[in-house]
């Protein structure tokens, strides 16, 4: 599964821990700051073609521990915040980073969130200077440090 393999990459934590941590959090906020995640990653060229659209809702529905939350509940967040997207790419922008800002200060949950994101990201075979850029302003918006995800090298 590409998602283990992208979770090895930029996590400490194994699959499996990764996947209990999630599922026992079973958090609302969690999975609205993970799937508005993906989408900042998904726009983070400036655009998304149908194709592309189709691809990272089917990878997100794909991402075992986000099911815990329900894949109908995943489709309509990601649904309701592309639509935000392509009709205001900057009102998208600031719906999406509000919904990962609401997790800063929790325990574990931004961690997971940018280690969810990155996964997912990178499942699809590549993670781009662009999609990077949107990783490390997500680390920048929880208050992590990008070089604990691989995402800068260390000063």
């Amino acid at each position: 599964m590409p998602y283990r393999r992208s979770l090895r990459r930029f996590s400490k934590q194994s699959w499996e821990d990764f996947n209990e941590e999630v599922c026992r959090a079973h958090n609302e906020h969690l999975m609205e700051g993970i799937v508005a995640g993906c989408a900042l990653v998904a726009y983070a060229d400036g655009w998304v073609t149908e194709d592309e659209h189709r691809r990272m809702l089917a990878l997100l529905r794909g991402f075992e521990p986000i099911s815990v939350f329900g894949l109908d509940d995943v489709t309509l967040t990601f649904e309701a915040l592309t639509e935000q997207f392509v009709a205001d790419q900057t009102r998208g922008e600031a719906a999406a980073l509000a919904a990962v800002a609401r997790l800063k200060g929790t325990k574990r949950y931004p961690a997971l969130l940018v280690e969810a994101c990155c996964a997912i990201a990178d499942a699809d075979g590549g993670f781009d200077a662009e999609e990077r850029a949107v990783a490390i302003r997500i680390c920048n918006v929880l208050g992590l440090d990008p070089v604990d995800f691989e995402l800068m090298a260390a000063p």
